[in-house]
């Protein structure tokens, strides 16, 4: 059903971070009236809430409890669309409908793959080539809505969460713009997920940065890429203790063998050559407690942990 739409739309922008507080100045930018802005209970920097500050608008923080009190900011500011931008809360129907034309979500994924949480992260140690931005009307789900609007990003062999993020992150805000221009000019009725299959992501918590060398040498690539900086970086463990890795290479054209998972098998400027469930995987960049960030330069024959439970907790950023 199309939502009727009225330019310039009076707007609520609901969110966290960079990718908001860019949308929030284009779609000033773009000659909306915007109501204010609500920030997630716990934001991830100051970034929304010195854009609202620069733009003069009302800020709102409520609790994750604070339902009530969400509604009646909402309700007060009169708005007549939801932008949801990296926020961290499902608003229930009774919320929605306090905005005339509903709610819109901006989701870094392919919909109706990739919902749910770390989406960036998840599509790259998947090994994707690409990536979607989607902006899509809200529901009770999770990313479940009808798809308004969707683009998709490329990712590389050697891409890492660094660079997805912030080819992400520039795309964000054109997207927000493009996609409420379409809803302003009553173009806004989406296209139904429910009869599409689609997958969901977990969120990834502390733990999950381990990997066993018995996997494979592309999925030990993907996963290091996936998860190294801005993200914790992949862990791995020599003599006990624990090792970040924070930078990888491997070419499918290298040889697969069997041999034992976790050995240096090979040493050059560029790294260490370390064997892994099917072929090899070129570790370039380390980090540890006692020797900070380098090149390693193992000998041939050491032998990375396989069994994390034996490394402690580590203390170091």
């Amino acid at each position: 059903m199309d939502r009727p739409g009225l330019s310039p739309l009076r707007i609520a922008l609901l969110g966290d971070g960079q990718w908001a507080a860019l949308s929030l100045h284009a779609l000033r930018d773009g000659g909306y009236d915007l109501s204010g802005v609500v920030l997630r209970e716990r934001p991830s920097d100051d970034s929304l809430a010195a854009a609202a500050g620069e733009l003069e608008l009302p800020l709102f923080r409520p609790r994750r409890s604070d339902g009530d009190g969400l509604a009646a900011w909402i309700g007060s500011s009169r708005p007549d669309l939801l932008v949801s931008v990296a926020f961290d809360q499902i608003l229930r129907a009774p919320v929605r409908a306090l905005a005339r034309l509903g709610a819109l979500n901006f989701h870094a994924g392919k919909l109706p793959f990739y919902r749910g949480r770390n989406v960036i992260n998840w599509a790259i140690i998947n090994g994707e080539e690409e990536i979607g931005v989607t902006g899509h009307w809200m529901d009770d789900g999770i990313d479940t809505g009808d798809i308004v609007l969707q683009r998709t990003l490329p990712i590389g062999w050697t891409d890492t969460y660094g660079d997805v993020l912030h080819r992400v992150t520039a795309a964000i805000p054109a997207l927000v713009v493009d996609t409420v221009a379409l809803v302003a000019d009553g173009r806004g009725a989406g296209r139904s997920q429910r009869e599409l299959p689609g997958t969901y992501c977990g969120g990834r918590g502390p733990g999950d940065e381990w990997f066993e060398w018995s996997a494979t040498s592309e999925y030990l690539h993907n996963f290091i890429r996936g998860i190294t900086r801005p993200g914790p970086g992949a862990r791995t463990s020599l003599h006990g203790e624990e090792i970040i890795i924070w930078a990888a290479f491997f070419d499918r054209a290298w040889p697969r063998y069997l041999g034992n998972p976790g050995q240096v098998v090979g040493r050059s400027a560029e790294g260490v050559l370390v064997k892994t469930g099917d072929s090899t995987l070129l570790v370039t960049e380390v980090e540890s407690e006692a020797g900070g960030r380098c090149v390693p330069a193992w000998p041939i024959g050491t032998r990375l942990d396989v069994d994390r439970h034996s490394v402690a907790p580590a203390r170091f950023a």
